[in-house]
This record gives C-alpha cells, sequence and structure tokens, in this order.
C-alpha cells in the first residue's frame, strides 16, 4: 500500500475507533444549565469529549429524580446539591440519598429579579427584595412604585434559582407572598413582560425583551453543577471536563 494510501487509512480506523468509543449521555434537569452551556455549546462540548449529549431542560429537582430513577446519566442543578436535596426530601421523603450524589460546579451564574417594562421600580436593595418574597411588603407602593399589588412570578419549588434566592434571602424558607408559579425561566420572563405588576425571579441568561432586571446592591450567585449517582463515569468525567473548558475560556 502506497503511503498515501496508508495515511488514509488509518485516518478512517482513527476516525470509526473514536466513534465506537462513544457514548450518549443523558443529562436531565436545570433550564438555567442547559440554557446557558450544555445547548448553545453542545457541539463543542460533544466534539471536545466525544460523546453524544441527550438534553432535556426539566427543571432541577426533576433532573436529579430523573437521575435517581435512571432515566438519565446526570442531572443538571443550578443550586446547591444540599439545597436541592433537602427541598426534594422536604417533598417527599427519603426521595434523594445525599450519600449516593455527586456533585462538580462546572460554572456559576447571576440570579435576576425582573420587572414589567412600564414598572417605575428600576432598583431594590436585597433586604426589600426579601420583604417582598416573604409576604411582608406587599404592594409596590411600599417601595416606590404604583399602589398595586405585587405578584411574584417564579418557577415551582426546587427550581435552581429560587432555591438560591430561598437560601440567600429566606434562610432556606419557601417563598410566603403571592406566588404565580410557572414550569420554567422563559415562562417567568414572559409571565412578567405581561403582568404590570409582577416580580419574577430568574436567572440572568432568561431576561428578555418586555421585562426590566431591576438593579441590587448585592448579586445573589448561583452555582451550575452536574450531578452523577457515586463517582462519574469516564464517558461522563469528559463530558464535566468539556463544559468546565468550554466555561473557561
Amino acid at each position: 500500500m502506497s503511503r498515501p494510501g496508508f495515511v488514509t487509512a488509518l485516518m478512517i480506523l482513527l476516525t470509526v475507533s473514536s466513534f465506537a468509543h462513544a457514548e450518549t449521555i443523558a443529562i436531565h434537569g436545570s433550564s438555567t444549565v442547559s440554557g446557558m452551556v450544555l445547548t448553545p455549546h453542545k457541539a463543542d462540548i460533544e466534539r471536545i469529549s466525544g460523546q453524544t449529549l441527550d438534553i432535556v431542560g426539566n427543571g432541577s429537582g426533576r433532573g436529579l429524580a430523573d437521575l435517581v430513577a435512571g432515566k438519565a446519566d446526570m442531572a443538571a442543578i443550578s443550586a446547591p446539591l444540599d439545597a436541592e436535596i433537602a427541598a426534594s426530601n422536604a417533598k417527599t421523603p427519603g426521595s434523594l440519598d445525599p450519600a449516593k450524589l455527586v456533585g462538580v460546579q462546572i460554572g456559576e451564574a447571576r440570579a435576576a429579579f425582573v420587572v414589567h417594562a412600564s414598572n417605575s421600580v428600576t432598583a431594590l436593595t436585597l433586604a426589600q427584595i426579601a420583604d417582598i418574597l416573604s409576604g411582608k411588603t406587599t404592594k409596590w407602593s411600599e417601595v416606590g412604585g404604583a399602589d398595586q399589588p405585587i405578584v411574584v412570578v417564579a418557577a415551582g419549588r426546587g427550581d435552581g434559582v429560587r432555591s438560591v434566592v430561598e437560601g440567600r434571602l429566606l434562610g432556606g424558607a419557601s417563598l410566603l407572598a403571592q406566588v404565580r408559579e410557572v414550569s420554567n425561566a422563559p415562562q417567568v420572563a414572559q409571565v412578567t413582560s405581561q403582568l404590570p405588576n409582577a416580580f419574577g425571579v430568574l436567572p440572568s441568561y432568561a431576561v428578555r425583551a418586555g421585562v426590566v432586571a431591576v438593579k441590587t446592591d448585592q448579586s445573589v450567585g448561583q452555582p451550575l453543577i452536574l450531578v452523577t449517582i457515586g463517582a462519574a463515569s469516564p464517558a461522563a468525567t469528559r463530558v464535566i471536563e468539556a463544559a468546565k473548558t468550554i466555561l473557561e475560556q
């Protein structure tokens, strides 16, 4: 065989070998992780890791439930793992065993608090936001706005950004204000854009036209974490490292 022919054959062999060892890694969970990292960078993560991704953005709590049920290889969460475990076990006692779950943080996002574009309130302290979320402050007029009731819009219990905000501002207590619960972050933005007296809680990546992110005196960080049952497999480890590499660039 000629040298060019040998080189071509070798390249084909290496390519086939690479695909033969590729696995499909199912990752279910946080819409923040999928929306910020996994979906927009799917091709690069697959290229770097040599694996194929099957991504389902169904919320941090559901992602963990799918992981434990064997429906996913990894769960994506956007709140501390212990907070998500506590939220799940509060809803369904014993549903998650903390000793079996291993989380690796791949990056960090920021929580955002948004209002309707017509709202005159454009800045709040975290203390004022805590009062809104706890139900202590119930009208916009109490923070310099119109004489209208405040309706908090947030994803359901166990959502990553909600868990982070509850932990940071409410000491882990659930939202006590009048809450309109929706399925995910994009829906928080959509409902807030349609409801003049709404106050939305969502990750910063989901801020869109029609809503305004209020300025705050401090930021609220949101960890981006991939979770496995026990130590990650070699294939899952390659995906985790690829995602971290993408976010570090």
